[in-house]
């Protein structure tokens, strides 16, 4: 099967002579990147040139050329019929590389990166600056050696929090915990001291021991 057919060409020559003319795009056939392109001289069906990135739009002003009638492409969009949206695309695996230089995207709107299965990010040093982001993972794994953070405020709100560490450190000037419930501690030794006043106040309150119990103080008073 040819790349491409003429569907009228009355100006057309000899199949053997070389073609080159602009164009609109009429239509895109389902065929591959198979276009119908409306030219002085008739209608021409052609297959979009790897290197024509851009993809053609019904209504764009396009070139189109090629060695005989029968071998003819669209090699570039010249003029958009609406210069509002672009759409880069290639049929297979695209990569965009600078091995010696940086890559840079910019926009005056939203940049939005979308996969259908996957989006890997690699690098030595990844940084992200932004003045609001929005993170909504349905499971998220993590795995690293450290991490830190500086923040004015930190806002928590979950049904379950597991911790696990071999060494926990908290200092903070106030702290206050609530528990509704039943808060229970099961530690090898328990160890509380207080600056100035130690309070212990329950409805019951009961201390026990296995072997001693010693209140040890200047004054005790009790009852």
């Amino acid at each position: 099967m040819k790349n491409i057919a003429a569907l009228r060409s009355p100006q057309a020559g000899t199949a053997d002579a070389p073609v080159q003319r602009l164009g609109k795009v009429v239509e895109f056939l389902a065929e591959g990147s198979l276009y119908r392109v409306e030219c002085e001289d008739g209608a021409w069906q052609c297959r979009r040139a790897a290197s024509c990135l851009l993809r053609p739009e019904p209504g764009d002003t396009v070139l189109i050329s090629g060695p005989d009638r029968y071998h003819v492409y669209l090699i570039a969009v010249i003029d958009q019929a609406d210069p509002s949206a672009a759409r880069i695309e290639t049929t297979g695996r695209l990569v965009l590389a600078a091995p010696s230089g940086g890559v840079q995207i910019e926009s005056g709107e939203t940049i939005r990166l979308q996969s259908a299965k996957a989006v890997e990010v690699s690098s030595e040093r990844f940084a992200l600056n932004a003045s609001e982001a929005d993170c909504k993972v349905d499971q998220l794994n993590y795995v690293g050696s450290a991490v830190r953070a500086m923040t004015a405020s930190i806002h928590v709100v979950g049904r379950l929090c597991e911790t696990v560490m071999d060494r926990l450190v908290h200092i903070s000037r106030t702290a206050f915990r609530m528990t509704e419930q039943t808060e229970q501690l099961r530690c090898g030794q328990l160890d509380y001291e207080a600056a100035d006043l130690a309070r212990i106040h329950a409805a019951q309150t009961v201390v026990t021991a296995q072997a001693v119990v010693k209140v040890d103080a200047k004054q005790i008073h009790m009852g």
